[in-house]
């Protein structure tokens, strides 16, 4: 998102000298480099995080009910060569997450049941559940403990597709597992479809200071602002009290 809108800033500047009006072409020109130098620095991506995922800096106590369910939110997949499906890169901080709130859900001597939420997003041929649930596996939650939700595309969809799966697990307490600046975005939508939960965070983004532009802070402000148009369209779709998924902001429909 940040690149295009670069793109379209150094477009703009291109248009405008080639019709003369050279004072708009200077004044792009510099709005562009102002904006790589404010973004790739580390000041916008630190301003618009710390408010964004201030809520969930902090996990919660984990205080188990007799029953509970935790609701991992996939986030994309990749594909080595030769071999199946993997989670993608992204997705290992809210795995770990979900095995570590299982494990202790489990000692305290609860019940407690994973529902791994995510269809088949990329048209890989494969649900994005059904692709989790082996790494699952390998780290030690059983299949058994394991319900899988293979319809949901949007983060909207995770919210819509798990309320029937959740009724047949009947928890107690609902846990939700994602990312930090996803979390805000994910507790409206499942608020929506009338479903209380409890924030499990997995990882945290910080906008880091640089004295030349960087890459990464690049990416997080592209996440971040993903969110903020993504929380938009979830208010107004919610404003007009339609309850299918609304279009994601820009970006792969993975979270």
């Amino acid at each position: 998102m940040t690149v295009p809108l670069l793109i379209a800033l150094l477009a703009f500047a291109w248009f405008a000298g080639h019709l003369g009006w050279r004072w708009l072409q200077r004044a792009a020109i510099v709005l562009a480099l102002l904006a790589v130098f404010a973004v790739g620095c580390g000041l916008v991506p630190k301003v618009l995080l710390r408010p964004w995922q201030s809520p969930y800096a902090q996990r919660p106590v984990l205080d188990w009910a007799p029953s509970n369910a935790i609701v991992l939110l996939t986030a994309g997949v990749t594909y080595p060569p030769g071999g199946p499906l993997e989670p993608g890169h992204t997705a290992y901080s809210r795995i770990a997450e979900a095995v570590s709130l299982y494990r202790d859900c489990r000692e305290a001597g609860a019940r407690c049941t994973v529902l791994v939420s995510g269809g088949d997003a990329l048209s890989t041929g494969e649900p994005l559940a059904l692709t989790y649930q082996r790494t699952l596996e390998r780290l030690g939650v059983p299949e058994a403990d394991q319900v899988l939700e293979m319809r949901s595309h949007t983060t909207w969809q995770n919210a819509q597709f798990a309320r029937v799966p959740l009724a047949r697990i009947g928890a107690d307490r609902v846990w939700l597992v994602t990312s930090a600046h996803h979390l805000r975005r994910a507790m409206f939508a499942f608020r929506r479809f009338g479903l209380v939960v409890t924030p499990g965070r997995a990882d945290y983004l910080r906008g880091v200071w640089s004295l030349l532009p960087s890459a990464y802070n690049l990416s997080v402000t592209d996440a971040v602002l993903h969110e903020y148009v993504g929380m938009a369209l979830y208010h107004w779709y919610a404003w007009r009290g339609r309850t299918e998924a609304p279009p994601e902001s820009a970006g792969p429909p993975v979270d």
